[in-house]
């Protein structure tokens, strides 16, 4: 890892870096050692032991730090070839209404990366003001705070929640990691799906804000596997894979050749462990569109797609506006990530891992080839 800089030094950097590209995304090019391999050494059980890692690190007072605990989201990812051959992923981030913050990292040692992170985590909450100069400590947290992403190897992935008792694995052989602090990790250590499953299953599973999780990884080869926890048990599930199965899973028999996901059990024998299943609807409408197009999309029509699966209501539980986030489409083989965000796709905003800052594309969707959604709550 790169030297550590001092606490004058940190702050000054995090404060230079934050710019707001527009009232929906703040991007940030994160230069300071955020010390992945103090996580893996020592482990992190709880969004407490993250804070207390940033803390050593930045000289500051556990106090500066919080994370968002709502709950209530709801997401959709799948992977499709475009028809140049490359391999994409799709990715919504529904959740309640912020802006996120689009991320690149380059800790030396470890792959290059572009993530995104929702500003509900970092506490910036409903409120449009994408950067609060007062509370540039928070943005120390965006490594840890990371939901989907890609790395300069081409292996992206994306975390989704489900309705299910939070994974708390306790394997005294392994050590522990959390939810975020996961994702984390794959983009930095793993070049392909094979390796991303190895480091999973090396770790105790710790999910963050007393959910479930499962996960969307795809890599440049055209491979992708769906990671499941349930009961504390972890599942792996591929579509024409030597190492691993559908058998028991939604993915049986559907005559595809990708993975899609919402935000139910895509374990289908759960045993006794009862789960409250939500989002079938959304991923009906994806298998639908897979077979439609025989899982070749351009990188727009995948957008467009994510744009028909969009939520966008008021939560008929909790007091807040759930809408899609971000709708994000990476391209393994060139490593970028387009993104629409705030519901806005009319500017759909093109970035490259190695490129900071740098907006290498733009594009919209003025009319759309699907009706307007109309999804089950959350």
């Amino acid at each position: 890892m790169a030297e550590m800089k001092t606490n004058k030094e940190l702050r000054k950097l995090t404060r230079a870096s934050a710019k707001a590209l527009d009232k929906n995304i703040l991007m940030l090019d994160y230069q300071n050692n955020y010390d992945l391999d103090g996580v893996l050494k020592n482990g992190v059980a709880t969004i407490a032991d993250l804070i207390k890692h940033i803390v050593k690190l930045s000289g500051k007072k556990e106090s500066d730090f919080t994370i968002g605990t709502a709950k209530g989201g709801g997401c959709s990812t799948f992977d499709a070839f475009t028809p140049d051959g490359d391999h994409i992923m799709g990715r919504n981030f529904d959740f309640k209404v912020a802006p996120c913050l689009v991320l690149w990292t380059h800790p030396e040692g470890y792959y290059k990366s572009i993530s995104i992170v929702d500003h509900n985590f970092l506490t910036y909450g409903n409120k449009r003001n994408v950067y609060n100069d007062k509370k540039t400590a928070q943005l120390l947290l965006a490594p840890y705070c990371c939901v989907d992403g890609i790395n300069e190897k081409g292996l992206s992935i994306a975390v989704l929640q489900i309705r299910a008792k939070a994974t708390q694995q306790a394997d005294p052989s392994k050590t522990d990691i959390t939810t975020t602090s996961m994702v984390r990790a794959v983009l930095d250590t793993c070049a392909d799906v094979d390796e991303a499953v190895e480091f999973i299953a090396s770790r105790n599973m710790h999910d963050s804000l007393y959910c479930c999780y499962h996960y969307q990884i795809s890599d440049k080869s055209g491979r992708s596997v769906m990671v499941e926890y349930i009961d504390n048990e972890l599942h792996i599930y591929e579509k024409n894979s030597e190492k691993y199965s559908i058998d028991g899973s939604v993915y049986e028999n559907d005559g595809l050749e990708r993975i899609y996901v919402t935000n139910h059990t895509i374990t289908k024998n759960v045993g006794s462990f009862k789960v409250e299943q939500h989002g079938e609807d959304r991923t009906n409408a994806i298998r639908r569109a897979l077979k439609a197009k025989n899982g070749i999309f351009t990188e727009k029509e995948a957008m467009d797609l994510l744009n028909y699966l969009k939520l966008d209501y008021d939560h008929p539980k909790y007091p807040w506006r759930i809408e899609a986030l971000w709708s994000s489409v990476y391209n393994s083989n060139k490593c970028t990530l387009a993104i629409a965000a705030g519901r806005d796709y009319k500017n759909i905003y093109t970035f490259a891992v190695d490129k900071p800052y740098e907006v290498i594309g733009k594009d919209g969707i003025e009319e759309s080839e699907y009706p307007s959604g109309n999804w089950d709550y959350l």
